[in-house]
């Protein structure tokens, strides 16, 4: 089976594609083959259909438009590639480079500065901070929360461990909840942001899956690429953790230059 058609399986399966989308989808996956870089303009043209059938499609396949689609194909074919035995440390050592600075430049662009904003507003708003982190996304919820500590907020840090009973009752003194959920699919981690919208908190999520059931709850989402979102194997040694990091520095220098927390 050619590379191109194993693409099209791959992307079409479970997807319920008529027939117009199935076109649509080939001739993407064919020009990518080919080396062809177009815009969305240019494929829409070529294909006689509408630039909204081109992000209608990427929607259906669960990505947030065609810029995720085309870089989401880009990642598909490198897996598909047998890099062959390494010879020496070098080409390796690019390769992973230019992969973690590939998924941070993702990361970084799909971020708009309206949520950038918007999360500024909370933190020069409110300084009583809840954080609530799930699996090895408490390191995380750690890491944040004791530089704000130092920044002189008052934070309470808590995860899945802790009680549905614990959560409850703390979370009355508090005005921000910030969440870090790799799936954003915990039941614990989907029940506690509920809580917090009932008691009338502002909720942020920082994720690897902006399409999941939390992300629909929260009030600000921070996505951070997960190159393991379709294989679901979280214990990758992956970007998804240090992008993470990089990106609460930002948003820490952010806050930093706008006046809104002293460094002490």
């Amino acid at each position: 089976m050619k590379k191109t058609e194993k693409l099209f399986l791959d992307y079409a399966s479970d997807h319920d594609l008529n027939p117009s989308e199935e076109e649509i989808l080939s001739f993407l996956i064919e020009s990518h083959d080919k080396g062809e870089q177009l815009s969305i303009r240019r494929a829409a043209d070529q294909l006689f259909v509408s630039t909204t059938s081109i992000i209608r499609l990427c929607k259906k396949l669960g990505l947030s438009g065609y810029s995720e689609f085309i870089f989401n194909l880009g990642l598909k074919v490198k897996n598909m590639q047998d890099p062959g035995p390494a010879t020496s440390l070098h080409d390796p050592l690019i390769r992973k480079k230019e992969e973690f600075l590939s998924n941070a430049r993702w990361t970084l662009d799909s971020i708009g500065e309206d949520s950038i904003g918007k999360f500024l507003d909370e933190l020069k708003q409110y300084n009583l901070i809840y954080f609530y982190g799930a699996g090895f996304s408490t390191l995380f919820s750690n890491y944040l929360a004791k530089k704000l500590e130092l920044y002189g907020y008052y934070v309470s840090n808590t995860s899945t461990s802790d009680s549905r009973a614990i959560f409850f009752n703390n979370i009355q003194r508090y005005h921000l909840l910030i969440i870090f959920s790799r799936s954003g699919e915990t039941a614990k981690v989907i029940e506690k942001v509920q809580i917090a919208k009932d008691k009338g908190l502002k909720t942020v999520l920082f994720t690897g899956n902006r399409q999941s059931t939390t992300a629909a709850l929260a009030d600000i989402v921070f996505p951070v690429f997960d190159p393991t979102i379709e294989s679901q194997q979280e214990f990758q040694v992956t970007s998804y953790e240090s992008n993470m990091f990089m990106l609460i520095d930002i948003l820490l220098s952010l806050a930093i230059e706008q006046g809104i927390i002293e460094e002490y």
